[in-house]
């Protein structure tokens, strides 16, 4: 008959016989796992790890009008319905030291407006920004794309 010691050592050993059972070993593996990088050739510094199984993978989010335009594809608020990239009249986009800023219209046919948003760039991705927190002084918008992101509409 099993008591309660016996059951609490069964359930304990059971993991270990089951690895020994398939030939495994209760020790971590000592192979060293790939490496995937990101070729960058952006204006963008930021760079995060994400593991992605046993391979990390580091990069820095890319300043392309392909990027910016996937981040704005990524704003899924309701005040962001049917954003697209605004285009004509002047750049849509500008990326300094980790950040962009990016010219967004919202909306369509009269109701369409355009909207300024700013980004983080965080590993790979650009993340969104509150305009009315990283844009007080001292900002931690660069300068050279401060007035862009925080001085328009």
């Amino acid at each position: 008959m099993f008591t309660n010691r016996k059951l609490a050592i069964a359930f304990a050993l059971a993991p270990v016989l089951a690895l020994a059972a398939c030939g495994g070993s209760d020790t971590a593996s000592t192979s060293t796992p790939s490496t995937v990088t990101d070729n960058v050739t952006s204006t963008a510094t930021a760079t995060t790890p994400v593991t992605t199984g046993t391979a990390l993978t580091t990069g820095s989010a890319e300043c392309t009008k392909a990027e910016i335009t996937k981040a704005v594809s990524d704003l899924s608020s309701s005040d962001y319905a049917d954003a697209k990239l605004a285009t004509g009249g002047g750049p849509s986009y500008k990326c300094a030291d980790g950040w962009a800023v990016g010219f967004v219209n919202v909306g369509s046919g009269m109701e369409q407006i355009t909207t300024t948003v700013v980004w983080q760039a965080e590993g790979q991705f650009w993340v969104p920004q509150d305009r009315g927190k990283v844009c007080p002084k001292p900002s931690q918008v660069p300068a050279a794309i401060y007035d862009l992101a925080c001085n328009s509409n």
